[in-house]
């Protein structure tokens, strides 16, 4: 049972500061708390934690299979970058008009529910793949996840925890700035655009050097 909770605890320590840095996923928690209320910012986080599981268990159990099949994410990678193209423009959008964070966002206009954000963001997000994958094979290699369904449990169970924690962190500080700062459209949004932009673009950077790289094998 000491073994259980120690690769628990790795997997949510390692979860939760994985998560910490800006990403899509927690800017945009932060983005529906402030705009659409905790509720969606939940239902959001627990629709990304979802898929971002279903990857770890996949690449804890295929790991070879991974590794050496790596074309499958020059799909991917182009399909996420438009998604994250989508809601940059998305957010551009609201901070040129002025919507009040009352109003409905633009992002749900279109995706309808935070249940398919969450999803889509998740699901078209192959970074977590390389991530997941490296630290499941250390973890292994210092014996601390074992080849067994127990222990496979309590390390999904840890990153699910840690996961929900962090995004949690930007889901009160979204409610807050609802709160106490009416001048939320205006410079957040802005803010969120040219992140979502960027992680587009670097998404891009890795479909080009991706396609060059099987192109001269």
């Amino acid at each position: 049972m000491k073994n259980y909770l120690k690769v628990c605890g790795a997997g949510l320590l390692i979860s939760w500061l994985g998560a910490l840095p800006l990403g899509t996923l927690n800017i945009t928690a932060f983005d529906i708390a402030a705009s659409q209320g905790v509720q969606k910012a939940l239902l959001f986080a627990l629709a990304a934690i979802f898929v971002e599981l279903v990857y770890v268990r996949l690449t804890i159990w295929g790991s070879s299979k991974i590794t050496i099949n790596e074309r499958w994410l020059t799909y991917i990678l182009p399909l996420g970058a438009l998604l994250l193209a989508f809601l940059a423009l998305s957010s551009f959008r609201e901070a040129a008009t002025l919507v009040t964070p009352s109003e409905e966002s633009t992002h749900f206009s279109i995706l309808k529910s935070p249940i398919l954000l969450g999803l889509s963001l998740s699901a078209l997000n192959p970074l977590q793949i390389p991530f997941w994958l490296g630290w499941s094979k250390a973890l292994q290699g210092k014996g601390l996840l074992k080849d067994t369904p127990q222990s496979r449990t309590f390390f999904i169970l840890g990153i699910g925890m840690g996961t929900f924690l962090a995004l949690g962190i930007f889901i009160f500080l979204g409610h807050r700035l609802l709160r106490d700062f009416e001048g939320y459209t205006l410079w957040v949004n802005s803010i969120l655009g040219i992140i979502y932009m960027g992680f587009s673009f670097y998404l891009l950077f890795l479909f080009f050097r991706k396609r060059l790289k099987f192109k001269f094998q």
